[in-house]
Order: structure tokens, then sequence, then C-alpha cells
């Protein structure tokens, strides 16, 4: 299967046009933009699934944006609203970050380059061809069944026919000589180690297998075989702590979904890892108290570039905890906090000035602004190194403690 022709598909000359239309650029210069941005996606997802924790960010996208097709549908009329689209563009563009991180500008500029549009209609079709890519890749991998490592597995083996339709400019920035390698976490724990199908000699399982064929129990057998599918499918692990893989004892991340309603009857939808199913936990716990060194993270809250703005489409989890607060008696404290990139003071500004920003959010839903107090640490209290860009990304983050339940 060729996921660069599935995507390529649904760029008919009608939508290339639109898109051109849009972006205020010539059809063969937008036509030539789009030959490096889809492999440019492409390669930041491969790259993105070099490791555990990878891919299981890029299972959480695409479910959580509900990448699971029906996009491709609606495309081809998405420019007939300008609302609409400036929706879909804001989340591509929040999605890209979050597989990118800082080369966004840089892929942006080199296709700029390579094509001879402008840089901001370059950032700007990257953030519109990421939705698309994200929506084939979804409804592969519901069609397919894929669980985590059968995801990492088809995105590595799709290097070379990405690799070969990128320009020298971009793999550069892409880093393309490591590009497809499984990197695995921290403790060196091979891809094979995660794999649905377990390793001959390494699982009973197998074992067990056998003997029920030998024991001619095929019935049996079959029930034992798609015990095991269902369980590969539906994996169980807290995804942020991905060191909970290990070798000889496989425990795979979750991706099930809470739907609660809640006493005011509100219906909310939230994974089973998220910040609302912590806090809700941990507010219905009677044994837990109240500790300042409890804190719960916003998973998929987004900031513009630089800014304290909250990107519109980010704003699912902010609703969600006010719902809460409305049904559930509790105070909060918002944390913001940065990596230790730039002079600290910006970074303590920055990092207030976003906390309060989701408390005005919160007060403008309808939170009695007595219950909430904010407040920015900037790169104070980090949650992982700042050497890395992956770690840089988690330390940008939104908290909540409970003050009062």
């Amino acid at each position: 299967m060729d996921l660069l022709s599935l995507v390529n598909r649904q760029l008919t000359a009608t939508t290339i046009a639109k898109i051109s239309a849009f972006l205020g650029e010539s059809n063969e210069n937008t036509t030539t933009a789009l030959k490096s941005a889809i492999p440019v996606v492409f390669g930041g997802v491969i790259q993105k699934a070099s490791t555990n924790q990878g891919v299981i960010e890029l299972q959480n996208l695409i479910k959580i944006n509900q990448y699971d097709g029906g996009i491709l549908e609606k495309f081809s009329n998405l420019f007939e609203d300008e609302e609409t689209v400036s929706d879909f563009i804001s989340t591509g563009a929040s999605v890209l970050e979050s597989i990118f991180g800082d080369k966004v500008a840089s892929l942006g500029n080199s296709i700029s380059g390579i094509s001879g549009i402008k840089a901001g209609s370059a950032s700007t079709l990257l953030s519109m061809i990421t939705p698309i890519f994200m929506s084939v890749l979804g409804k592969e991998i519901n069609s397919q069944r894929m669980g985590v490592s059968k995801l990492a597995k088809f995105l590595i083996s799709q290097k070379n026919s990405v690799t070969a339709m990128l320009p020298t400019e971009i793999s550069k920035v892409l880093n393309e000589d490591n590009l497809g390698d499984f990197l695995g976490q921290t403790q060196n724990t091979a891809l094979d180690d995660i794999t649905e199908e377990p390793k001959e000699g390494k699982s009973w399982l197998s074992w067990v297998l056998v003997g029920c064929l030998l024991l001619g129990a095929l019935y049996y057998w079959q029930s034992c075989r798609n015990m095991v599918s269902e369980m590969i499918s539906t994996p169980n692990a807290d995804t942020t702590s991905i060191n909970s893989i290990k070798a000889d004892s496989v425990v795979l991340p979750s991706v099930g979904v809470v739907n609660k309603i809640l006493s005011t009857g509100a219906k909310l939808s939230f994974d089973e890892k998220s910040i609302e199913n912590e806090l809700i936990e941990f507010i219905e716990d009677s044994s837990k108290a109240i500790d300042k060194t409890i804190w719960f993270n916003f998973r998929y809250l987004r900031f513009e570039t630089g800014s304290a703005k909250i990107d519109s489409t980010s704003m699912q989890e902010v609703k969600n905890i006010a719902e809460i607060m409305k049904a559930y008696p509790i105070n909060l404290r918002i944390g913001g906090y940065t990596d230790n990139v730039g002079q600290e003071e910006l970074n303590m500004k920055l990092s207030a000035d976003r906390a309060a920003n989701v408390r005005k959010a919160l007060l403008s839903m309808g939170i009695d602004g007595t219950r909430l107090t904010s407040e920015g640490y900037g790169s104070q209290h980090p949650v992982a190194t700042n050497d890395t860009e992956e770690g840089r990304a988690q330390n940008r983050r939104i908290a909540v403690r409970v003050t009062k339940k």
C-alpha cells in the first residue's frame, strides 16, 4: 500500500485550482509546492513514528481530531465557507506543530524557495495538507485495525517512497539519513518487543496455541486467537509512562475513550489518560487529599506560536474542564510553564499570560472567578529534559491543581 498515492488522489485538478485561488498563487507554483509538501508531511509523520511515544502521540492526534476519512468527502467543498476553511487550517497548523515542533518555519521557507510561492502560502499549504494526510492515514488505521507496532512498522516501511520524493533542501531539515529508523525508548526496547505477534519461544501463549492445535480443539483455538487479536487492537497502558513497556512484560498504550454523564446532565467524551478523567478520578476519590504537588496537565491545549492566544481549535479540553467545575464544587489553580529557551523574564510573562488566558476562557464559560487563580512559572519545574525538542515540547504546558473539593 502506497500512502503517498492515496493522498495524491485527493488532490484533483479542481481541488488544486481552489487551493491556488485561496492562496493567491498560480496553479503551476501551487502544484510544485504540493509535490514537496506532501512528502514533507509524510516524512515528519515517519520521523514521529521512530519512537514508542511518537507513535502513541500520532494515534491520539488522529483520534482527538477525528481523522477517520470523513474530511476527505468534504474537502472539495471546504473553500465555500471562509470560517470553515479557517478552522480547518488552524487545526492543521496545530497538528503540524505537534509533528515538526520548531522546524515548521524552516520547512515553509524551503518549500517557498523550491516552488516560488510565498513563505506564508507555503506554511498555509502545509497546514492544509496535514489534515488530509492524517485523514487518509486514519482511514487506513481503522480499515487495517492497526495497533501501535503495526502502525509504526507500516509508516517506517514507506521510507523509500517518501525519500525519493523529498527535495534535497528539505531532506537536510528532516535529517533524511535517520528517517525511518526505529529509535525505541530510553530502555532500548526494540520494536519487535511490542509487536502484536509474540516471538517464537518468548511467549507461553504461542505454546498454548500450539497445544490447542495438537489437541484438535479448533473451535477453542479460534476463540483464543480472536481474544488475542482483540487485546492487541485495544492496547492498555499509560500514555504518559512509556517506560512501562518492557520486553518481558508487554503493556501497550491505552486509546480507550470514556463517556461520562455529569450530575448537570452534560455528556463528555475523553481519553482514559486525559486531564478530564484524571481530574474526575481525583475529585471523586475521597481518600485523595488536596496536595500542592498534584497537578494535571492539559494534553491538547495549544497556543499560537510565541503568543498567549489560545488556538481556537484546541478549546475542547477547556470546555470540558468548565463542565467539570459546574458539576463539582472544586476550585482550581492554573499553572503556565515554558521550556528554557530565551530570557527567563519573557518566559515568566508568557507562561503567566497563557495561564491567565485559560482562566479568562473558563470565566467566559460561566465559572465564578473566585474559584480560579492562575500563575506563570516560566521554565521552572520541567517535566522533561530541555536538551531535546521533544522534551521542550513537554515542558511547554498548562496544568491545573485542585485547591478545594
